[in-house]
C-alpha cells in the first residue's frame, strides 16, 4: 500500500478511536477491564470507576432527600467546642473507627447538629461504596405498624432496616414509646448486633436514659458503640434558632 496511504489509514482509525463516548475509556464503561493471569487464562479485575458508580446507585437508594444530601462535614457549622469535639469525633470513625465495625450515636438536645453530623458520616461512607439507609424514627415505626397485617409487606419493610450494611435511625426514641414499638426496636437493634452491621443513632436521649427505658436494647447500643458515644452537651447552640 502507498506510504501516503497508509498513514491516512492510520489517521483515520486514531480519530474513531479518540470519537468513542465512554464515560470510562479504561474499561469501556463495563466496569471491569481484562487481564492475562499466572496461567495464561484472561481474567476480569474491577475498574477504578466501579466504586464510583456503586457510590452513585447507593446513594439513590439510600432514602435521604435532596435537601439532606446538602449536609456535608463541610456545610457543618461549629460554633461551640462541643460541635468542634463532635466533628472531629465524627470524621475520625469515617477515617478508621468505621473498619472496627463499630456504630456510633450522637446524644444531645434539639437543634445541635446531631442529623446533620450523622447525614455528613452517612454520606461520607457512601463514596467509600458502603450500602447506607436513613429512616426516621416515628416514621420506622408507623410503617412497620402500619404494615403487619401483610406479611409480604412487613417483611419488606423489615428487609429495609436490616440488609444495609449501615442503618441511620434519626430522632431515635422520640415521642411516646409503647410495647408494640419496643418489640421492633428489640427485633432491630437485636438483629443488626447479631449480624454485626453498623447503626448511625441520632438521639435527644442520653445512655442512661434509654437503658432505664429498657437495659436489653440499652446495653445493645453500647457495646455496639464503644467509644463511638458523642454528647453534645447543654451549651451547644440551637441550629433552628441562631
Amino acid at each position: 500500500m502507498d506510504k501516503k496511504l497508509m498513514e491516512r489509514v492510520q489517521k483515520l482509525m486514531k480519530e474513531s478511536t479518540v470519537k468513542d463516548n465512554y464515560n470510562c475509556p479504561k474499561c469501556r464503561d463495563l466496569g471491569y477491564t481484562f487481564e492475562m493471569g499466572e496461567d495464561n487464562n484472561e481474567i476480569a479485575v474491577p475498574c477504578q470507576c466501579l466504586s464510583k458508580k456503586r457510590a452513585v446507585e447507593n446513594l439513590k437508594k439510600c432514602g435521604l432527600s435532596d435537601v439532606f444530601k446538602k449536609k456535608t462535614f463541610e456545610s457543618y457549622k461549629t460554633l461551640t467546642t462541643s460541635q468542634i469535639a463532635a466533628k472531629h469525633k465524627s470524621l475520625k470513625y469515617c477515617k478508621g473507627d468505621f473498619q472496627n465495625k463499630k456504630s456510633i450515636i450522637l446524644s444531645g438536645r434539639c437543634g445541635t447538629g446531631k442529623t446533620h453530623l450523622g447525614i455528613a458520616i452517612m454520606l461520607n461512607l457512601i463514596e467509600q461504596g458502603v450500602n447506607c439507609r436513613y429512616v426516621e424514627y416515628n416514621n420506622m415505626i408507623i410503617s412497620l405498624k402500619q404494615s403487619v397485617m401483610d406479611e409480604l409487606n412487613h417483611l419488606k419493610e423489615m428487609e429495609k432496616l436490616l440488609n444495609p450494611l449501615v442503618l441511620f435511625i434519626d430522632d431515635f426514641l422520640k415521642g411516646k414509646t409503647t410495647d408494640s414499638d419496643l418489640n421492633y426496636i428489640y427485633r432491630i437493634i437485636n438483629s443488626r448486633y447479631l449480624s454485626n452491621k453498623q447503626l448511625i443513632i441520632s438521639t435527644e436521649k442520653s445512655m442512661e436514659e434509654i437503658l432505664s427505658w429498657d437495659e436489653a436494647v440499652g446495653s445493645r447500643l453500647v457495646e455496639m458503640a464503644g467509644e463511638n458515644i458523642i454528647y453534645f452537651d447543654e451549651n451547644s447552640l440551637n441550629y433552628r434558632l441562631k
